[in-house]
């Protein structure tokens, strides 16, 4: 067992299985979305031949717009369509790397960038990298303290919803103490995920050893339980959710920052498919289908960004 999955299991504290029920109840809704993407999607492109490929997507812990989603993939497909002059079709899934193994794909649109660098280990081709609206990473979030704009509330009897026992009073803290106050609690998504390692790694820069951390399955939950319930605790999301909560009033604790989305081609495409596809993302006439995907547009990117990334995670 690494050292990482020691402090895990010896400083994580679960929630218990009665909160966990409240939860789904509260949540359940987000996770059905994205349910109806698990069929590859049919329309061809008017330019493609009768040869076709297969683009698999993975869209990490973030529970979107089902329609949206499938809007964006699909324009993404027909984007491929028209450079490789090949019929795609796409399928979602929520981990990429066992639906490689069952059933290989042509290319991949992956948003979180552990999944990025595992297969660019294996020799796939990095065709492009996405440009974030706002910055990519990971955010901390908290409620604000009312009436004093530099400190967050923690603790109070919220956390009981949370199946959180403590006896720390709800107080105003300063952003400078944060990282040892007694009340602190985390709540992240789904235990042992790419953001929960990454919310660890942050706090562990700043403290000697992590809080209380309550997990839900998806970032979208995370926001939606402090909105409902007020819980005074500090949520681990990305900043396509943090951007939103820091719009509506909300304070954003710390940012440590992720390489962003790929989109990458088997190690079985050629050179020549791989740049006839970059060159169409990389085109002003790609701007439509941007915007269905929510990218500010394209860069050829670099490989050994994912690579210092995954290495940066390891070290202790």
């Amino acid at each position: 067992m690494s050292l990482f999955a020691t402090q895990r299991r010896a400083r994580t504290h679960a929630l218990a299985f009665r909160p966990r029920r409240m939860l789904a109840a509260l949540f359940g809704c987000a996770l059905f979305a994205g349910s109806m993407l698990g069929a590859a999607q049919a329309a061809p492109a008017p330019a493609a031949t009768g040869a076709t490929q297969l683009l698999r997507v993975q869209n990490g812990l973030v529970q979107e717009n089902e329609v949206a989603v499938a809007n964006g993939a699909q324009a993404l497909a027909d984007a491929i369509t028209h450079a490789t002059g090949k019929r795609t079709l796409w399928v979602a899934h929520d981990a990429i790397g066992p639906a490689l193994a069952a059933q290989p794909a042509d290319y991949a649109f992956v948003k979180p960038p552990s999944a990025s660098a595992k297969l660019l280990a294996k020799g796939w081709h990095l065709v492009a990298v996405a440009q974030a609206p706002q910055g990519f990473g990971v955010d901390f979030i908290a409620q604000p303290c009312p009436g004093h704009g530099a400190e967050v509330l923690l603790g109070g009897p919220t956390l009981s919803t949370l199946g959180v026992a403590t006896s720390a009073p709800a107080a105003c803290v300063s952003l400078r103490d944060v990282w040892s106050a007694p009340a602190a609690v985390l709540l992240a998504p789904a235990q042992g995920s790419l953001v929960d390692k990454v919310a660890a790694k942050l706090w562990l820069q700043h403290a000697s050893k992590l809080p209380p951390t309550v997990h839900v399955q998806y970032q979208n939950a995370v926001t939606d339980f402090m909105q409902v319930t007020h819980a005074a605790v500090i949520g681990v999301v990305t900043p396509l959710v943090s951007a939103k909560w820091r719009a509506a009033g909300g304070v954003v604790l710390a940012h440590q920052e992720m390489p962003f989305w790929t989109v990458l081609a088997a190690p079985s495409v050629g050179a020549d498919q791989v740049a006839k596809v970059r060159a169409a993302l990389l085109s002003p006439e790609a701007r439509p289908m941007d915007r269905a995907l929510h990218v500010a547009g394209w860069v050829a990117g670099d490989p050994q960004v994912y690579a210092d990334f995954m290495h940066w995670l390891a070290a202790h």
